[in-house]
């Protein structure tokens, strides 16, 4: 079983950067196509971590979605960023839709 820091919804930031984001979906380990040293320079010891994809907003302000390996993530205590709402609303709405039941027919 893999044990994840991190859950859907939940605010990060990056270490490197600062960057401020939301985990919208995660891996158990890396499950992009095999990197090449040329493509993706990491440790190959973060392969088998946990994974996530996170929505950060880039240099421009505007919002990507990034993979990123758990070690290279801190969790947020705050949930209300004044110069993010934008991220606010949408760590919200992931969150509102993990706990509401789905209507089947």
């Amino acid at each position: 079983m893999i044990s994840c820091k991190f859950g859907i919804g939940q605010h990060v930031r990056h270490q490197l950067t600062g960057a401020l984001g939301v985990i919208v979906d995660m891996d158990p380990a890396y499950a992009l196509q095999t990197p090449t040293p040329q493509s993706l320079i990491i440790h190959e010891g973060l392969l088998v971590l946990p994974w996530y994809y996170v929505v950060m907003e880039d240099e421009g302000g505007d919002t990507v979605q990034t993979y990123v390996a758990e070690s290279q993530l801190t969790g947020e205590l705050s949930n209300e960023h004044l110069d993010n709402p934008e991220l606010d609303d949408i760590a919200e709405r992931v969150r509102s839709k993990i706990t509401s039941p789905l209507l089947r027919h």
